[in-house]
């Protein structure tokens, strides 16, 4: 009798360990699985975002600039575009909406470029109220040329992101790029390549 009740002690533990073996197991699959669901569909996220960005950029290359577009200097009047456009630079644009740290971001890297300085960088920008220009400029220590442009005429532009592109003396647009947000070491690649290609061009 004490033998039979040990048994089925022992057959009844055993069995309870079983099952929490099986429901330990299936959640480790199941969360396994979600994870997994989760990091597929991240990772489409990523490649519709990099395939709309590259569409922008490939719809942008080519396009020449209305040179009678006016742009303010930050004093009290406005110029055309053309005024100060006499050779090849690279441009950073952006508007007061995008997100800060990513223009933040962005002015360190071309800041820390040697090969590019005022006479080959511009910073086309955006800003509502034209005090704001002159105050970025004093905050962030900008010795570099920045105009306020509503809009540039670019694809880009609808997509409320800062981004680069060379322009050249005739205002045609080339080697555009739209980087992802927190992807420095891509940026400071594309700010060396473009300062290359400005001086080889000079």
């Amino acid at each position: 009798m004490k033998n039979e009740r040990l048994s089925i002690y022992l057959l009844t533990l055993l069995n309870a360990i079983l099952l929490g073996i099986l429901i330990y197991t299936y959640l480790q699959v199941k969360n396994t699985s979600d994870n997994t669901a989760l990091i597929h569909e991240a990772f489409e996220r990523k490649l519709i975002y990099k395939d709309r960005m590259m569409r922008f950029q490939l719809l942008t290359e080519g396009i020449k600039l209305n040179a009678e577009t006016a742009i303010f200097n930050g004093k009290i009047e406005t110029i055309p575009l053309r005024s100060i456009i006499t050779q090849p630079l690279i441009v950073l644009r952006y508007s007061e909406l995008n997100c800060q740290s990513c223009v933040d971001a962005m002015l360190t890297q071309l800041q820390s470029n040697k090969t590019l300085d005022s006479s080959n960088t511009l910073l086309l920008a955006w800003y509502n109220n034209p005090a704001y220009l002159y105050q970025f400029k004093r905050m962030n220590r900008i010795k570099l040329p920045v105009y306020s442009i509503k809009n540039t005429g670019l694809p880009p532009d609808t997509l409320n992101i800062p981004y680069f592109y060379l322009l050249d003396k005739d205002l045609r647009v080339s080697n555009v790029f739209i980087p992802e947000e927190g992807d420095t070491a891509s940026v400071a690649a594309y700010l060396r390549f473009a300062g290359e290609r400005i001086n080889q061009q000079r």
